[in-house]
């Protein structure tokens, strides 16, 4: 094979297209994750903070209660159930939400971004 160059070798140029698609879409990938990522993590947080204020309530509600602290981890823990459920939204379904809206979100401004640079 020695002599050619990779012009004329149709593998080493497929190659090197195929290396190149690689890093641009990495490219888009890492850019995508840091618009992303912080979002969630901040969507992540206010969430856990709010789930926190129920559980601190309900362990508070709890203590005043005749009970094994087995009885009472239980009640608080039903207690937090309870409220998250009657108040609409479950963590998970509220956590998925945020992920997929600010999914959505970062990924049309990217869109955008990219169609106005062409």
């Amino acid at each position: 094979m020695s002599g050619q160059g990779t012009s004329s070798n149709p593998l080493i140029a497929f190659a090197q297209g195929l290396e190149s698609w690689f890093e641009e879409k990495e490219q888009d990938v890492v850019r995508f994750a840091g618009n992303f990522l912080p979002q969630i993590g901040n969507d992540l947080e206010v969430a856990l903070d709010d789930l926190i204020g129920i559980a601190g309530q309900a362990v508070l509600t709890q203590a005043a209660t005749a009970g094994s602290g087995a009885e009472k981890f239980g009640s608080a823990v039903t207690n937090v159930m309870q409220i998250v459920e009657s108040a609409g939204k479950t963590v998970a379904v509220q956590t998925a939400q945020m992920a997929v809206q600010q999914a959505f979100l970062t990924a049309q401004s990217h869109a955008q971004s990219a169609n106005s640079g062409s």
